[in-house]
């Protein structure tokens, strides 16, 4: 009998700390849920499994209870449903904050939607408004050569700045890198030229 007594009190005391063990554990599950990324329908299911797993354990959970870990995993985008909840003469239910939660997220979520579609709508204006229909143009220089305040539109009519010889400009001098070169055609411009 002794044994038989030992024993029973031995299966007691282990089933007793496992128990005990179970409660700590999803009591501290149940007040450390984040709703963080999680859709608020995923989060609120995450807090009614552990309410579902301490009620199996034997344990009472309260409507207050359930409601504050729900509130205490919220992040600030739910702050005014946290003010009208605490701040309730009548207290709420589980159901009643559930459909608040639910509503408030809907409409944040549509309320995003609409100011995602109104940027996007002001930035196609916008580079519609600044963009290019087509193409650059490449740049054309002109075949008018200015000098001295006239034009010479001919290429027969240019005439070097240095030798004197018509037919090319100082760029296209035939004696461009003749050190020995010495001009007797070449003039310093005057200052009519050079000041038009």
């Amino acid at each position: 009998m002794d044994t038989s007594a030992k024993i029973w009190k031995a299966v007691v005391t282990l089933y007793g700390s496992k128990t005990t063990s179970k409660l700590m554990f999803y009591r501290r599950t149940l007040h450390s849920q984040r709703k963080g990324e999680l859709s608020m329908k995923d989060f609120l299911v995450k807090i009614k499994g552990c309410c579902d797993h301490l009620t199996s354990c034997g344990e009472i959970i309260s409507e207050h209870e359930h409601i504050t870990a729900i509130l205490n995993g919220l992040s600030p985008d739910y702050e005014s449903v946290i003010t009208i909840v605490t701040s309730s003469q009548v207290p709420y239910t589980v159901q009643g904050v559930t459909s608040m939660l639910l509503d408030t997220e809907a409409r944040q979520q549509l309320v995003s939607t609409e100011i995602s579609s109104s940027a996007n709508m002001v930035s196609h204006q916008s580079s519609d408004s600044t963009g290019f229909s087509g193409s650059i143009p490449s740049y054309q220089p002109s075949s008018t050569i200015w000098g001295c305040g006239r034009s010479r539109s001919s290429h027969s009519k240019i005439q070097c700045q240095l030798c004197g010889k018509a037919g090319h400009l100082v760029d296209r001098w035939y004696h461009r890198f003749d050190s020995s070169y010495k001009s007797n055609n070449y003039r310093p411009p005057t200052s009519k030229c050079l000041h038009g």
